[in-house]
């Protein structure tokens, strides 16, 4: 069902914590890596994609710092790089300034982001200068590409729903109410040993479901990206072997 796996004794023989995971596609070229970091007070994700899908170039890093590993809470995000060729590369870094009891939090976004800041009627900007914002977002409010890192995480279990908000970096855009479902696990064979792999599903208003599967050691193995581009998990050398993605400036 899910194809080709790369060995899995090999990809995983790191320690848990701060161990870079790659992931290449056959639909495109390029490669997207994640790394997770843990401190005593702090989880870092970095999250590097470098891919073509539908024809743009994706060529930026985005650090996450997170006051637990669950990754939901974020107080720092720092982005560098593009989502289109056909735009100037984007450069910022957020800040979660407080937290009120209605489930908002207020930022500080401070770089060259994309000028035409579009937001959820909900998402309210309250000061703005060229360089420089204060936004007022919705609790739960993460980097899309986060996900890859927090579905393995989630528990095995239907009854369950994560949900959260999406953040497009490059223009500051909120998309509401997202959510992740458990749907249950098949089984693989994988270099001859049976392997049970969980399945869940992202869904959102006006956006395509995507899909994560994930093994029993709660590592992600395949994600199905907007229902159309399959990415599996690599190693570093073929990832790196894929044609570099370059972008206009």
């Amino acid at each position: 069902m899910l194809g080709i796996f790369y060995s899995i004794t090999s990809l995983f023989a790191q320690e848990n914590t701060e161990k870079k995971y790659w992931y290449t596609s056959l639909d495109s070229e390029g490669y997207i890596s994640i790394q997770k970091i843990k401190d005593v007070d702090n989880t870092s994700l970095n999250t590097e994609v470098k891919t073509t899908l539908n024809n743009k170039i994706l060529n930026f890093s985005v650090s996450t710092t997170n006051t637990t590993d669950k990754m939901v809470a974020p107080l720092k995000i720092v982005f560098d790089g593009n989502i289109d060729n056909n735009l100037k590369p984007v450069h910022f870094t957020g800040t979660r300034i407080k937290k009120n009891k209605k489930n908002v939090s207020y930022w500080t976004f401070d770089g060259d982001f994309t000028d035409e800041m579009e937001t959820d009627p909900d998402v309210k900007r309250f000061t703005y200068a060229k360089y420089s914002a204060t936004l007022r977002i919705p609790d739960r409010t993460i980097p899309s590409f986060n996900l890859w890192a927090i579905i393995p995480n989630l528990p095995f279990d239907k009854k369950g729903t994560f949900k959260f908000n999406s953040l497009d970096e490059t223009k500051l855009y909120v998309k509401k109410n997202q959510t992740v479902n458990y749907l249950g696990y098949t089984k693989v064979t994988i270099n001859g040993e049976i392997m049970k792999l969980h399945k869940f599903v992202h869904q959102g208003k006006d956006i395509e479901a995507s899909y994560f599967w994930v093994n029993e050691a709660r590592e992600l193995i395949q994600v199905l990206l907007d229902n159309k581009f399959t990415f599996r998990i690599s190693t570093k050398e073929i990832a790196l072997q894929n044609k570099a993605v370059t972008v206009s400036k």
